[in-house]
């Protein structure tokens, strides 16, 4: 992680120490949350939609923090009291998030290990979990934590990382035009990973087309682009960096891929088999998306020279990010829960998943609504709806907004099941523990803003009530 002193770091951020500091007081790492320890790092006060990182400034002094980087307009409102109360110097700087940004880009240069980045419209967290598991014969590496794939997100892995790190894997993700360049801007990545494109944030990007061109944006000073070409719209992207130096190649189902997933075969305890030309292995994860995103995560680990016997043995140990079509027992019912985010194409690669999986079993599918689709939502929660009617389930529960559109494209599609439609989260809760038995399978997803955990939490509130 980044190790440097509070004049050094005053400098490369254009600070000023306050009060100045005596000696050479070093700092190693940084934070941003006061509910960890901060022992030793640099503290940077955020403001947020809903935080303000400059209220926490005592807490951050509590919990360790040796110095906080804060705003000069906070420092020009402060009184003298204020300042002493909080017992650490400060940097104080125009923006603590620039400040971070500048601290990032520069540590980044002094990385010695293989940069990763991986980006798609579904698929950035399974794949950053799978490289990690790939690469960890490598030796010591650094990942993104959770989902820190933003502004924020990506400088702190940086700045999480140490110099000798053998790899560095960073989520990058966008939500609107111009995100994935700055993010490449400050992570430089070697190796960049196109997990798929599909229609997600079109409020901010328009169209399939707008959501490859700012996904392919990661690809730009890459030395290897690997990209999942399964979805037309990103392969008009490739020629353009084929011809500015970067090696593209090419993943997925599609006869057009390089790196083709030949064949998979689901094990009935989970997971599956799955195949390419000259590789095979068992794969911890369910579902053929899920599939593709391991065909990736194989390409970077030969690349940076993992065995492939190495390789299989991390593939079959696998097992999904929280909240990421990961299957429970709960119940004595299988819940495929799912709820950490949704688009129509992860709907539909879960969907069949789920299909694929249950069996015999009686079938409960819970759909929340897909955010920031921009003016087509009503019609692809229609098509989704149709995808929810073609695997056969014996209740379907929808909320949101557009419950009423994913219903009616249910019906259409000739779903004879009972539909319940209802206002939240909690509402599907109560519904979902009413209906669930003994030996059902239960699919839940929505985008993460819907809450649909929810669903899963009542179950295993009912579950331990009755155990």
């Amino acid at each position: 992680m980044i190790e440097r002193t509070l004049e050094e770091i005053a400098s490369s951020t254009e600070g000023d120490v306050v009060p100045s500091a005596e000696g050479d007081r070093r700092i190693r790492g940084v934070g941003i949350d006061t509910r960890e320890d901060l022992a030793g790092r640099l503290f940077i006060a955020i403001r947020g939609e809903r935080h303000d990182g400059h209220d926490h400034l005592g807490a951050a002094s509590a919990a360790g923090a040796a110095a906080a980087v804060i705003a000069r307009s906070w420092l020009d409102a402060a009184t003298t009291e204020t300042l002493a109360a909080i017992g650490m110097p400060l940097v104080a700087v125009e923006d603590p998030i620039e400040a971070l940004t500048t601290l990032a880009r520069e540590h980044r240069g002094r990385l010695g290990g293989t940069v990763v980045g991986v980006t798609g419209s579904a698929g950035k967290t399974t794949t950053r979990a799978l490289l990690e598991a790939v690469l960890a014969p490598l030796g010591r590496g650094t990942a993104s934590i959770r989902s820190f794939n933003n502004h924020i997100g990506v400088p702190l892995t940086l700045l999480a990382a140490d110099p000798d790190d053998r790899w560095v894997v960073l989520e990058m993700g966008t939500s609107g035009p111009g995100e994935i360049p700055h993010l490449v801007s400050i992570a430089r990545p070697e190796i960049a990973v196109i997990t798929g494109t599909g229609r997600a944030h079109l409020e901010a990007l328009g169209d399939e087309a707008g959501v490859a061109r700012e996904k392919a944006a990661i690809l730009d000073g890459a030395r290897v682009g690997i990209v999942n070409v399964d979805r037309d719209a990103i392969v008009t992207e490739l020629d353009a960096r084929r011809a500015a130096g970067v090696e593209i190649v090419t993943v997925g189902v599609h006869a057009r891929a390089e790196r083709r997933l030949i064949r998979r075969t689901p094990h009935a305890d989970g997971g599956q088999r799955i195949e390419l030309d000259d590789f095979a292995a068992d794969l911890g994860l369910d579902g053929p998306h899920n599939a593709v995103n391991a065909v990736a995560a194989i390409e970077v680990a030969r690349r940076l020279g993992v065995a492939d016997a190495a390789i299989a043995d991390a593939l079959a140990e696998a097992v999904p990010p929280a909240m990421r079509f990961g299957r429970r027992r709960i119940g004595g019912a299988m819940v495929f829960d799912d709820v950490y985010n949704a688009n129509p194409e992860s709907m539909r690669a879960s969907l069949a998943a789920f299909d694929e999986l249950a069996g015999e079993a009686r079938r409960i599918v819970v759909l929340g609504d897909m955010l920031e689709l921009g003016a087509g939502a009503a019609a692809m929660h229609r098509e989704i709806g149709g995808c929810a009617a073609a695997v056969r389930p014996t209740h379907l529960v929808v909320t949101g907004r557009f419950a009423a559109e994913t219903a009616d494209g249910a019906r259409r599609a000739g779903l004879e099941a009972e539909i319940h439609g209802v206002v939240d989260a909690e509402a599907a809760a109560g519904v979902v523990r009413r209906l669930v038995e003994a030996g059902d399978a239960v699919f839940v997803k929505a985008s993460r803003g819907v809450g649909l955990e929810r669903v899963i939490a009542a179950l295993v509130e009912r579950s331990e009530a009755t155990a």
